[in-house]
């Protein structure tokens, strides 16, 4: 979220420390940023991280030495350092920066922490980045589809990941989720409903004032393109189209994370990744936005889709912001067929595609940053205290 709740608990005199791995702002960082066409792209995104203004340098409490040493050591074979780790140690040793909150969204590592700040009287709040059945959802995706993707996790790694969540759920005070899929996920793996708070979040205004001009026909996808966000479903279901003899197209924008010249997923136009300068403009030229994941927390390019006054289709796994038949389609995860008819009846009804036109834009205007704000504090806001916050 670009730093927003670091920030929006330093506008409220909430945030007491603010740890993370590293940011972009120090003076011999920047002159390193000055030139770097040739760093990996992990190094790039790095170095580009800028501290919002509303954060005070004094509060922040990075490791930045640490950080790009083990970017660089893990680059070679049967090394893995984890800074994240190091990090969350550090925190314990200083006592939380002397808060009284701490606030964290780690997907791994900080189950220790938790432990640590309960024993010091902290009250815990843990933000859910993602659903909490992702692993068992991909486990299953990957053995459907062998070879797409490395198996980078066992069923026994997934299941020690679970438990390690619900234990975790079991020692903090509050658990944040952004969507209604990571609310009922959460509960159905163990997680106590009286502690979920639903915190959707939110875009920037000006997202609502972009011109739009969409292109009848075009079809647009944004995200990392792989087997989690459905792209094998909507390459079949753009194969569909074309038997059909559809004449639109449809545009895979975002980084590859397989290989897009297996037959799996032909079928579309794949762009890549497009500079965030650029992204609008794919937005607001977009007849539909189409996202097909099979598991995710909270869809933000829906908003930036809606904003722009484009229908959304996409799944139940992440798709509670847009309404089935309002402001969009909601269909099956792993249905291209589903995906095919809607994406068709979307570009050939006109009449229907504006009207959820002007639907998802007045939808857009209940998730801006302003009640994104307003929902966040709500959810953090416990008396008298100041928030630590950790974010990797």
């Amino acid at each position: 979220m670009h730093y927003a709740v670091p920030a929006l608990l330093a506008q409220t005199h909430q945030l007491k420390a603010f740890y993370t791995d590293i940011h972009g702002e120090h003076p011999w960082l920047k002159w390193l940023n000055q030139d770097n066409s040739l760093a990996p792209k992990p190094l790039k995104r790095l170095l580009g991280r800028q501290l919002p203004e509303d954060v005070p340098k004094s509060l922040v409490r990075d490791q930045p030495l640490t950080t790009l040493g083990a970017l660089a050591l893990n680059r070679l074979p049967g090394i893995h350092l984890d800074p994240e780790q190091v990090l969350l140690q550090r925190a314990q040793r200083e006592k939380f920066g002397g808060a009284t909150a701490l606030y964290t969204n780690f997907v791994n590592n900080d189950l220790q922490t938790i432990e640590a700040a309960k024993a010091q009287g902290l009250f815990c709040i843990h933000e859910l980045i993602i659903g909490a059945d992702v692993g068992r959802i991909m486990l299953e995706e990957r053995q459907r589809f062998p070879g797409i993707e490395p198996d980078r996790e066992s069923e026994s790694i997934v299941e020690a990941g679970i438990q390690r969540d619900q234990e975790k759920w079991a020692r903090v005070d509050r658990i944040l989720v952004p969507s209604q899929y990571c609310l009922e996920s959460s509960i159905a793996l163990g997680a106590d409903p009286a502690k979920l708070w639903l915190v959707p979040y939110g875009i920037q205004e000006e997202w609502l004032h972009l011109p739009a001009q969409p292109e009848p026909g075009r079809v647009l996808f944004v995200g990392q393109v792989g087997l989690r966000k459905g792209n094998h479903y909507l390459a079949e279901a753009t194969r569909i189209l074309q038997t059909r003899g559809f004449a639109g197209e449809v545009r895979v924008v975002g980084p590859h994370l397989v290989d897009t010249k297996n037959h799996l997923f032909a079928g579309p136009t794949y762009i890549g990744q497009v500079p965030r300068s650029l992204i609008y403009e794919e937005f607001y030229k977009a007849d539909v936005f189409v996202l097909p994941t099979l598991a995710d927390s909270f869809g933000l390019v829906h908003l930036e889709a809606l904003a722009c006054g484009v229908p959304v289709i996409t799944t139940p796994h992440c798709g509670s912001v847009v309404r089935d038949g309002v402001e969009g389609f909601i269909v099956p995860i792993r249905d291209a067929k589903a995906l095919a008819e809607r994406i068709e009846r979307l570009v050939s009804d006109r009449q229907l595609r504006q009207q959820m036109s002007e639907n998802a834009k007045q939808r857009a205007r209940d998730f801006t940053w302003h009640h994104y704000r307003e929902r966040l504090l709500q959810a953090v806001t416990v008396p008298d205290t100041e928030v630590v916050h950790h974010v990797s």
